[in-house]
C-alpha cells in the first residue's frame, strides 16, 4: 500500500496511475485518507465479492424465514405457468 498527500497526487498523477497496477494508493488530506486508487480488475473483483456476500446473506435470511413452504407445482400454478 502506498500513501500520498492530495497535493502530491496532483503533482504526480500519471506516476500514481502507473503504480496502481501493483498496489493500492491511499490519498490523504490533512492526515486522513480521502480516496484510494486501485487497479480496475481489483475493483471489479471486490464489487463482485460484495454482491456475492449480499446474495448469500439474503439466501440465509430467506431460509430462516418462517413462511410456509409450497411445492414447485403449486408455485407454477400460482404464477400461471401450468394450464
Amino acid at each position: 500500500m502506498a500513501f500520498t498527500s492530495s497535493n502530491e497526487a496532483r503533482t504526480h498523477w500519471a506516476e500514481l496511475l502507473d503504480n496502481v497496477r501493483s498496489e493500492a494508493v491511499h490519498i490523504n488530506r490533512r492526515g486522513r485518507t480521502v480516496a484510494v486508487l486501485v487497479d480496475p480488475d481489483f475493483y471489479e473483483r471486490a464489487v463482485e465479492a460484495l454482491e456475492d456476500a449480499e446474495d448469500l446473506a439474503a439466501a440465509r435470511a430467506a431460509r430462516e424465514d418462517n413462511e410456509p413452504l409450497i411445492s414447485h407445482e403449486e408455485l407454477r400454478r400460482e404464477l400461471g405457468l401450468d394450464p
